[in-house]
């Protein structure tokens, strides 16, 4: 298993001859995914307008249909991770293929000479200028070695978290409920990290990926500082995984036995459900970080064309 998830998380950057043609599995199965997870949610939808006019009993469809429900988000979120992973694959081979185009067409008189390190400021914010592609950042390493392991772990608690809901269901019990939710949204946790993290690892396809072009090249390789959109993404993120731990702790309490469940449980809903918006929160910051760091590339590699420095 540990094999197999290393060898999975190494394959984020094809060869460099790879047919770019080549249709992309990843997005085909990621829509498969998308695809099912809604299907699954429409059910769990008639599940509810059943409770709703009266045709089925709360305590034996409810649970279930909070387990399907939280099944097809989870679905869903696995396609959004499987085609960011496609598009991440995709991405490299654009950087190998413009490495190749911009050599034809700088000018060949192009400035050589060693870039002393220095930073600057710019309209696309502060830019480090130095003679080598920039190093890994740990917080790169991070996405890179742990979105997989994290969206198997996602998978894995959703999955117990909706075999729980269905035995709830047919044995209604606090324990048992506590149970479910804890666990089918510390496993949402999982899935929402792993998108997360692959957006991380995206960033850094841009940002390395950029530096080896310009170094290839032989001009002053420019690279964007961290922008506060990707700081911030960083924030929230782990403030996201901070609440879904602690709701899952809290359920566990109340599955050893509290006073008056009823309103633990009316507590955590809103707190799961803000750790939820945390990640989503930082998500968007990260496709803002993503669409800076393009726009900055795309206007390096103009520069290049225009002046060969």
């Amino acid at each position: 298993m540990t094999t197999t998830l290393s060898r999975l998380t190494a394959e984020i950057r094809p060869q460099a001859d790879a047919d770019y043609r080549e249709v992309s599995r990843p997005r085909t199965t990621g829509l498969a995914s998308a695809g099912v997870g809604i299907l699954v949610v429409v059910v769990a939808l008639v599940g509810n307008i059943a409770v709703g006019t009266g045709n089925a009993e709360p305590a034996r469809t409810l649970p279930w249909t909070f387990g399907l429900t939280t099944t097809g988000f989870a679905l869903i979120q696995l396609g959004i991770a499987v085609v960011l992973w496609g598009i991440l694959m995709k991405l490299w081979l654009r950087i190998d293929s413009i490495k190749i185009a911009l050599a034809r067409l700088i000018p060949a008189e192009r400035d050589t000479s060693p870039a002393g390190a220095r930073t600057v400021d710019t309209e696309y914010g502060l830019i480090e200028i130095a003679s080598k592609a920039p190093g890994e950042k740990k917080v790169h390493t991070m996405a890179k070695r742990l979105w997989l392991p994290m969206l198997v772990m996602g998978v894995m608690g959703v999955a117990a978290g909706t075999v729980l809901a269905f035995v709830w269901a047919n044995a209604p019990s606090v324990t048992i409920a506590a149970w479910s939710q804890g666990v089918e949204f510390l496993g949402e946790m999982g899935m929402l990290s792993a998108i997360s993290l692959l957006l991380g690892t995206i960033l850094w396809a841009i940002r390395t990926g950029g530096g080896e072009v310009q170094e290839s090249l032989g001009v002053p390789v420019k690279t964007l500082a961290m922008p506060a959109p990707a700081k911030a993404f960083i924030g929230f993120m782990a403030l996201g995984m901070m609440i879904e731990i602690a709701q899952f702790v809290l359920y566990l309490v109340v599955a050893s036995g509290v006073r008056n469940p009823a309103a633990w449980f009316a507590a955590l809903g809103p707190v799961r459900e803000f750790g939820l918006g945390m990640f989503l929160t930082g998500i968007t910051l990260a496709l803002v970080a993503i669409a800076t760091a393009l726009r900055f590339q795309f206007g390096r590699a103009v520069e290049l064309i225009r002046t060969g420095r």
